[in-house]
């Protein structure tokens, strides 16, 4: 699931300009008034895939309304209040519960191999990952549920070197309330979610999320 940004439910039809065209002159003037009003009015609006939200402001605010919040059980990771553990699949297609990696510090990222932001904060993902091998820290990179095969070859291209799952079902994504990619939630040994981020985050950010979970 992308973000997505509000844009008219339909476009502005040539039919409009077709119309004005068949007025006679004595009503031109008011034709264009019209016309300019027409081209220039809100219009009400349906969610579109793949754009980006005008507003920094109002996609923070509508995935922090969506998501999971801070101090909630972490589903499928709290010891109880967490509900049902989210069914996932790795890139072998085996499947796998966030069950499974309770008791430790993990950082959840949920991405997709078409998110563009999710490649931009890549870098900083490789160096922060790099300085805490050997620590006891868990990273899960949940994609939202594309194919395995287009998974995995980005994966295996890329060479990523964190634990990256599937979303198969949808039922991570619906558990944590994720409207968008990349949604990063840190949650601690007691399956608590410590802190929360939407959208790509930088180096020093992601140091600080994590100091609250180790």
């Amino acid at each position: 699931m992308r973000l997505v940004r509000w844009r008219a439910a339909g476009s502005r039809s040539s039919g409009r300009l077709l119309i004005i065209l068949g007025i006679n002159a004595l009503g031109l003037v008011a034709a264009i008034g019209i016309l300019l009003y027409a081209l220039t009015r809100p219009l009400t609006g349906i969610p579109v895939e793949g754009v980006t939200l005008d507003g920094e402001a109002l996609l923070q605010e509508q995935a922090a309304a969506a998501g999971r919040a801070v101090r909630d059980p972490a589903p499928g990771l709290a010891q109880s209040g967490g509900g049902v553990s989210p069914r996932l699949a790795d890139l072998e297609g085996r499947s796998v519960t966030l069950a499974d990696y309770r008791g430790r510090p993990i950082w959840i990222t949920f991405w997709a191999t078409y998110c563009h932001a999710c490649q931009l904060e890549e870098p900083d993902l490789r160096r922060v990952y790099a300085s805490h091998v050997g620590d006891d820290l868990v990273m899960l990179a949940i994609d939202v549920g594309e194919d395995r095969a287009v998974v995995r070859r980005y994966v295996e291209e890329r060479r990523l070197p964190w634990t990256v799952l599937i979303d198969v079902e949808g039922s991570a994504v619906g558990a944590y309330g994720a409207i968008g990619t990349p949604t990063h939630y840190f949650v601690d040994r007691q399956g608590i979610i410590r802190s929360r981020a939407f959208g790509a985050l930088a180096q020093d950010e992601m140091e600080a999320h994590l100091a609250g979970i180790e």
